[in-house]
């Protein structure tokens, strides 16, 4: 097919026209002008509206997804930042865990806690009592189940938690005196500690209080378990050098109210 400059030199020349497709010339010329002129027009109204328009690059390859600019924030491939208040992105997401005395909260799932590494357990004596008996004496055995010296520092007053069928009915609160007690136990060593037992049922709302309220609803005679909880700070610190701090706990006992 003639392109435009053949037409003019055939009509130059006085050559026939009539072999000559007209309609497809002036198309094929319309469709090259036509994104020139497309093209000049877009830039000429952005022009004149003052707005710059980004330029978006994107990188492709063969068998992997586009990736443009500023996808990176919203991509899914990419996840989220990491919590600075879980160790952030400078160091390995170190969660400081609850104090023994915070483990079993009122009316709760009476926690599981694997028994610890170093060998140490907690076991408590059963208690025989009548309900409504207060300040009821407790003793509570710590022992090195394990296979190696243990040397490190406790607290003399091991929380206790009574529950019945898995739920926590009570557990020790207010003040305790900031006193450390060092233990050294070989393999099979034991030391006793004491506590005492408030045999009532305790609600939400206490576990928010410095203290439980005094007027606490006495439990009914029957058959309640009890277990004990401490914390204990070995005298060589962990690796890492965060709170080496171990959480002992130990079987439940029965508690038999009369």
């Amino acid at each position: 097919m003639p392109d435009e400059d053949e037409l003019r030199r055939r009509l130059r020349d006085d050559e026939p026209v009539g072999s000559i497709d007209l309609d497809a010339v002036l198309r094929r010329s319309r469709a090259r002008r036509r994104p020139r002129v497309a093209a000049a027009a877009l830039v000429s109204s952005l022009a004149v509206l003052g707005i710059v328009v980004p330029v978006s690059i994107s990188l492709a390859s063969p068998g992997a997804g586009t990736l443009s600019a500023g996808s990176a924030a919203s991509s899914p491939d990419f996840g989220e930042a990491p919590d600075a208040a879980q160790g952030g992105a400078t160091g390995p997401h170190f969660i400081k865990r609850a104090p023994a005395d915070k483990i079993n909260l009122c009316t709760g799932t009476l926690a599981f806690v694997a028994p610890a590494d170093d060998g140490l357990a907690l076991t408590v004596q059963p208690v025989d009592a009548q309900a409504g008996a207060r300040d009821i004496p407790v003793t509570v055995t710590l022992s090195n189940n394990g296979t190696q010296r243990v040397t490190g520092s406790i607290s003399p007053f091991p929380a206790l938690t009574l529950s019945r069928d898995g739920v926590v009915l009570w557990h020790s609160n207010g003040p305790v005196p900031s006193l450390a007690q060092e233990i050294d136990l070989s393999p099979g060593a034991s030391t006793t500690l004491t506590g005492t037992l408030q045999p009532v049922s305790c609600g939400v709302q206490d576990d928010s209080q410095e203290s439980f309220r005094t007027d606490l609803p006495n439990l009914a005679p029957g058959q309640y378990q009890l277990s004990a909880a401490l914390d204990f700070s070995p005298t060589e610190s962990g690796a890492a050098g965060h709170d080496a701090a171990v959480l002992v706990t130990g079987p439940t006992s029965p508690v038999t109210l009369h």
